[in-house]
């Protein structure tokens, strides 16, 4: 697969920087926009344009709660030289595509007391649609008062996850509900962008545990610090997961209210900690990679591959990159594609790459 994009912006006004994103990312941001068109036209019953107008409806609020990132997205808009409605779509995608429903991802966190070394670890397999891959990119943001932010996501999204120069970082999984609907909250893409910003672990816990949202989603925060927290947020509030001996893991369903599952559940969330249990307090980052690569209860591994290879490209599900945040040596280790066949290049603030 070889690598992602790097796309890196610095700016004095929010504006700015999301013009400058749009300019360097032009190509993928249309790309994106042409394969979601593709895609909903096949999956929803709504046309192309109720579903601009649906992402659209989150405007109002988002400029109400957060008026410079939707600023940011404006000027994504502006230097991609998209329609800002087709833009929203992409950056709604999480809360349009929860009907039907996916399941996406697998996260960790490890804290001091389980890493080698009394490292801070943050990781996750992203998985999705594995046409997704040709449209990621890695998005390193310069702010005015010098916070730097490192992170992954769709092109023309405002972030998915990553971490900043403060030691706050964040990675997520898809969660479905029985509270889910289609009403209005600040999309997730908003919600990241803004939390990434934060300065201090607890401003951010903050953010996702107050935030209005029409969907469910599972966050996890850590910091350098040596603090995790999981929440598990819905529509009409949020639970928290703690971690047990250093370690907390999650994939895409509920543990602490099993009751609001409107999904089944996965095995991945506790393999993966079953692995990093075999290692604790020698857990290394080369060990995560291992654990990250692991192939245990196909389909529906940590390291997920197609199960069809029938069904178009376009409607395959996969993981599409690895992420492992280090936040003692400031450093993303990204992987294009599943990390069993690809290689991590490693990221930092100072040089991007």
């Amino acid at each position: 697969m070889g690598t992602f994009q790097l796309v890196k912006v610095k700016g004095a006004t929010p504006t700015e920087r999301g013009r400058q994103y749009g300019v360097q990312a032009r190509d993928k941001i249309r790309a994106g926009i042409e394969s979601y068109r593709e895609l909903f036209a096949k999956t929803l019953s709504h046309t192309w344009e109720e579903t601009r107008q649906y992402a659209l409806s989150y405007v109002p609020l988002i400029r109400q709660r957060m008026p410079e990132v939707l600023e940011e997205a404006e000027g994504i808009a502006l230097g991609a030289g998209v329609d800002f409605g087709d833009l929203m779509v992409v950056n709604c995608r999480y809360e349009i595509t929860k009907f039907p429903r996916e399941k996406e991802c697998t996260t960790a966190a490890i804290l001091p007391e389980a890493s080698q070394g009394g490292k801070t670890l943050l990781v996750k397999n992203w998985d999705l649609r594995i046409g997704v891959i040709d449209n990621i990119v890695v998005l390193s943001i310069e702010e005015p008062d010098g916070t730097c932010v490192l992170g992954l996501t769709e092109a023309g999204q405002l972030m998915r996850e990553g971490f900043n120069s403060h030691g706050v970082g964040l990675c997520n999984n898809s969660l479905q509900s029985v509270y889910d609907t289609r009403g209005v909250g600040i999309p997730v893409t908003f919600l990241r962008r803004k939390v990434l910003a934060s300065k201090t672990f607890d401003e951010a816990k903050e953010l996702l545990l107050t935030a209005t949202r029409s969907v469910s989603n599972n966050m996890l925060l850590a910091s350098s610090d040596g603090r995790a927290v999981d929440i598990e947020a819905h529509p009409k509030g949020a639970d928290i997961i703690e971690p047990s001996e250093g370690i907390v893991t999650h994939a895409n369903h509920f543990v602490v209210n099993k009751d609001l599952n409107a999904l089944g559940t996965s095995p991945r969330g506790d393999r993966l900690r079953e692995l990093l249990m075999r290692k604790h307090g020698e857990i290394t980052v080369p060990y995560i990679k291992e654990c990250m690569s692991d192939h245990e209860n196909y389909p529906h591994a940590i390291c997920r591959h197609p199960a069809d290879v029938s069904v178009p490209r376009a409607m395959r599900s996969g993981t599409v990159a690895s992420l492992i945040i280090d936040f003692q040596e400031r450093t993303a280790h990204i992987c294009a594609g599943p990390p069993c066949q690809g290689e991590f290049v490693e990221y930092t603030f100072e040089t991007g790459v």
